[in-house]
């Protein structure tokens, strides 16, 4: 089987047993769309992302093969070696539905005991007692999930490309709004003011596909703040036998990064006070404004940890918390490959922590590398105060 030009030299640094599984997969009419470095391979290792899941016959651990099903946004199933250095990844599963809010609600309000039940119905007449469990059954019924507002979420779709608009309200002020979205996606917005309104862009490369996101700042409410946010790709460059791959893939982003947002109509034009709207405006445009070199942003993180501040990762074979522990920053990490580290000072302290983020600061724009300020800027981003 011949291994498509770009990716031959990267395909033969596999493990044969994982190449094989590929080369079977190309032979059945799979492609591959990437290889990429980082998780979920080691620092050493790839990952091969398929466009489409592996056939039934091959989705199976063998005795040199081990495959598990995952159901993340970036892929499914995975299948790897013992040394779990190297992987072959599914594309991700189409995204679930919305969690059931209300039937949510209802499931932790108070119950009655059972004994309090049991001597309410024993004092009724047969026919009041069947009425009673009739009416429980029905309130016992999953209420089905609140609608989403009508003019909250728009969707323009062509076989190669789909752009997604959601309106929503948020109690954070922008800038915290945009923090939030530059972690997930690890790039940094540009904030601008575009005809009395604060507009924040940026441009990803998720997976091989381009995304370009715009933010907006539309209207400052009383208790609350209205904002959209507006996602689209295109995959018309990219192969036919790729184009299903890139089409399930946007609808699960989309809805990993929006996950946390309220969906809301788009408020009226006079709902926004000018001034207050402004003001909410000019602090977001100034609130990282101190922080323009490295150092700064460095200092800044160092202040914050020995607050009590940390850095946390975490995934299938364990995770790491960087902290503070009242004399010393500190690395502990758990899981298949537990360990402890006391940096000896502060300088040896951040030269790790650039090193432990380096894949993921640039990840969007591998095998390019983000500037430093942009690396300690995503950096800040990543720590959970």
């Amino acid at each position: 089987m011949t291994i498509p030009d770009p990716f031959r030299q990267q395909l033969a640094e596999f493990p044969a047993p994982l190449r094989a599984l590929v080369e079977a997969e190309l032979e059945a009419g799979n492609t591959i769309v990437a290889i990429e470095n980082g998780f979920p391979a080691a620092p050493c290792g790839a990952s091969v992302k398929l466009a489409k899941a592996v056939s039934d016959v091959r989705r199976r651990s063998t005795a040199e093969v081990s495959f598990c099903a995952r159901n993340n946004p970036s892929y499914a199933g995975e299948f790897t070696t013992e040394q779990r250095h190297f992987f072959v990844l599914e594309p991700p599963l189409p995204p679930e539905p919305p969690p059931d809010m209300d039937a949510i609600r209802k499931a932790l309000e108070p119950k009655p005991d059972a004994l309090s039940q049991l001597a309410q119905r024993e004092a009724r007449s047969g026919p009041e007692v069947l009425r009673s469990m009739m009416q429980e059954r029905v309130i016992a019924e999953p209420a089905k999930p609140a609608p989403v507002p009508q003019g909250a979420l728009t969707s323009t779709e062509t076989a190669t490309s789909v752009i997604r608009l959601l309106h929503f309200r948020d109690p954070r002020p922008p800038h915290e709004v945009q923090f939030a979205v530059e972690r997930d996606l690890m790039t940094l917005f540009a904030a601008s003011m575009q005809n009395d309104r604060l507009v924040l862009t940026a441009s990803a490369k998720v997976v091989g596909a381009q995304y370009h996101f715009e933010l907006r700042f539309e209207a400052a409410l009383p208790h609350t703040h209205c904002y959209s946010l507006r996602v689209a790709t295109s995959w018309a460059d990219a192969a036919a036998t790729h184009h299903d791959y890139y089409s399930h893939t946007a609808d699960s982003w989309f809805s990993h990064w929006t996950r946390g947002f309220m969906p809301a109509d788009p408020p009226a034009a006079e709902a926004s006070a000018p001034e207050r709207y402004q003001a909410i405006c000019a602090a977001a445009l100034n609130a990282e404004a101190h922080l323009d070199s490295v150092p700064a942003l460095q200092q800044t993180i160092v202040a914050a940890i020995k607050q009590g501040a940390r850095f946390t990762t975490s995934h299938k074979e364990g995770g790491t918390n960087i902290t503070w522990n009242g004399a010393h920053f500190v690395r502990s990490d758990y899981g298949d490959y537990p360990d402890h580290i006391t940096y000896a000072s502060e300088a040896h302290f951040l030269d790790a922590l650039r090193k432990f983020y380096d894949w993921e600061t640039s990840r969007n724009m591998y095998p390019e590398k983000v500037s430093e300020l942009v690396a300690w800027r995503l950096m800040l981003r990543l720590m959970r105060r």
